[in-house]
This record gives C-alpha cells, structure tokens and sequence, in this order.
C-alpha cells in the first residue's frame, strides 16, 4: 500500500483489524528548507492520530541520520510525555548514549537508507517511545 501518512493515518489505521502496536517513522524526508518544515512527515495532527489509536503498551520507533530531523520528531513525542514513556526506561536492554538516542537499531533489521548512511559514515539518531496511559485529547479553547 502507497500512501501519504500525513492525510491518510487516520482513515487506514480505522479499518486495520487489530491492535495498533508498532508505528515507526525511519529515515523521513527531511525538508532542509525552513519554509518547507511544514511538509515534514510528522505533524501535530499525525502524532495525535498516532497517539490515539496506539494500543497501550504500543511502541513508536522514530529513526533520521539528519539530527535535526531526529530532534523535530523527538521533540513532538517529548510533548505527549503524559502518554508516552521513552522505552529505555522500561526496556534495559535498549541502550541509549548521552544524549538519550539509542545505540542500535531495536528492530534489528535496518533499512536500505540506514545501511547507506552508516557506510557513509552517518549517526542514525534513533528514539523509542512506549505507550503507558490513555490518551485524552486536549479540546480547551485558547
């Protein structure tokens, strides 16, 4: 299936027949321009879809070798902290440097992109979130 995530999330997430519990965004377009941040992948509207048809205990892999990227949709998960858990601190296993990125890739198969990068010489800016509470949308009016 060929689709737009920003517009269709919702609308194909709606009749999948099971429990959502893995999303992962690896490696998006990046969109350098500043002007055309606003065609990035991961949007408001998308993580709140994501967020609320997650099943809990549902995981979001979020994977760029572009940090800004990576720190764009980190950032956008970072916001839902009363939903979301980074997954190292639930999982031991999944080690993280520093800066809080994980070290490998938890999914252990990476992807053509992520192979290119690394022989290229890239870092792989990689966060796991985990879904820990319901979410409850914010309808209050500014």
């Amino acid at each position: 299936m060929f689709a737009n995530a920003t517009v269709s999330f919702e609308q194909i997430v709606s009749s999948y027949p099971g429990p959502l519990s893995l999303v992962s965004i690896l490696c998006p377009d990046p969109h350098f321009k500043k002007r055309h941040h606003k065609r990035r992948v991961l949007q408001t509207p998308l993580v709140d879809s994501i967020t609320k048809n997650l099943c809990l205990g549902g995981r979001v892999l979020v994977q760029s070798d572009v940090l800004d990227v990576a720190t764009d949709m980190r950032e956008r998960f970072d916001g839902y902290s009363d939903v979301f858990e980074h997954a190292d601190r639930i999982d031991k296993d999944l080690q993280c440097d520093n800066e809080g990125w994980l070290l490998d890739n938890p999914m252990g198969i990476r992807t053509e992109r992520e192979i290119h990068a690394e022989l290229e010489g890239a870092t792989i800016y990689r966060r796991m979130y985990q879904k820990t509470r319901c979410f409850l949308p914010d309808y209050s009016i500014s």
